[in-house]
């Protein structure tokens, strides 16, 4: 509270930041009655803290928290620049990592590369002048940063575990999960957390890094007896008007539909779809569709198309094509799809999806 106040803030009251992120989202306001387990799950710089909350008729409670300052965003980039580190003395037979000034350059570069990752398929890293005069110029793909992390995403799953365990749930207890902190938007590890919990929706519609301030602010309007502030002062927070789906294919080799947008959802938000596709073709194709709120569509609800072509073609196996799709406040959509592969890549941008 001292130190809110130190910065200028009015502090109107204390509250935990898993409750902010429940606010963020609106769970529990919009229908207050009814009962639901919420995981919290917030990644941050310096720390992971997982919290299991319980709302009840519209009243939040804190069930149980796992914290673990090992693990955070720091340290995704410590062990990127550490490779990238590994790579210069490679190349130029140099070990730089007793280098505080390189090793300076390296983590900011790692850093950005870090960011870049979460929605394209690869990086580049290049550092003018790294040791001793000697430039630096390095790609990074997704897969590396992956493999390089794993033990980090293994043990935020872990710490999950943990907690259910400790507080007597199972996978099938919770019905929602929030994701906040910066970190948590790398794919991977949002992945993973889908797969421990795959009948259950998780929330990153609202930028993680922003749900906590977000939520926050929420209940300082509310406190007000301004909570429609944003209605009102034309801060309202658009939503998608229709459902907005990508065509795929089930296992009996008939048309299927995924919704990725569906209607009223708060905007901006971005989504991630993975295509695959026979590895022998050269061309795919990613087609978007949208409908008035059903999970179907017809051809005539076509609305974009993404064409990967002159792809290297595989004799076996699949290959996986990933796109992100991100839909702005004025209903543009912004799609890239990118070969996982070989890093090739387009993108297109329809002025209003939606």
């Amino acid at each position: 509270r001292e130190a809110a106040r130190a910065a200028g803030f009015n502090v109107l009251r204390l509250i935990h930041e898993p409750s902010a992120a429940l606010l963020a989202y609106g769970i529990g306001q919009d229908s207050p009655t009814g009962k639901s387990n919420i995981l919290v799950f917030k990644l941050g710089g310096t720390s992971l803290s997982i919290s299991v909350m319980e709302v009840n008729s519209g009243i939040y409670r804190v069930l149980s928290t796992n914290t673990d300052n090992n693990i955070g965003g720091t340290h995704f980039t410590e062990t990127l620049a550490q490779y990238l580190a590994s790579e210069f003395q490679r190349s130029f037979k140099h070990d730089v990592r007793g280098n505080a000034r390189a090793m300076v350059k390296l983590m900011n570069s790692a850093d950005t590369a870090k960011h870049s990752l979460s929605t394209l398929g690869s990086a580049n890293c290049f550092l003018d002048s790294l040791y001793k005069g000697q430039d630096f110029d390095c790609n990074v793909s997704r897969a590396r940063f992956e493999l390089l992390c794993s033990p980090l995403f293994n043990k935020c799953i872990e710490a999950i575990r943990e907690l259910l365990e400790q507080s007597g749930f199972t996978a099938d207890d919770i019905n929602k999960v929030v994701l906040c902190g910066g970190s948590s938007r790398i794919p991977r590890l949002q992945q993973m957390i889908k797969d421990l919990f795959p009948a259950v929706e998780l929330l990153n519609s609202v930028p993680p890094d922003e749900v906590i301030p977000i939520g926050a602010a929420m209940e300082a309007g509310i406190l007000i007896g301004k909570e429609n502030l944003l209605v009102e002062d034309a801060l309202k927070i658009e939503c998608s008007a229709k459902d907005i789906l990508v065509k795929g294919v089930d296992e009996s080799g008939a048309n299927s539909f995924k919704v990725l947008f569906p209607s009223g959802t708060p905007l901006p938000a971005r989504r991630q779809h993975t295509l695959q596709a026979p590895g022998s073709i050269s061309s795919v194709c990613l087609e978007l569709y949208e409908s008035e709120g059903k999970n179907s569509a017809k051809e005539e609800n076509k609305f974009a198309q993404v064409v990967l072509q002159d792809l290297d073609k595989k004799e076996n196996g699949l290959r996986d094509i990933l796109a992100v799709l991100t839909m702005k406040r004025d209903g543009s959509l912004h799609v890239t799809c990118t070969d996982q592969e070989t890093g090739k890549c387009e993108a297109i941008t329809i002025e209003v999806a939606s």
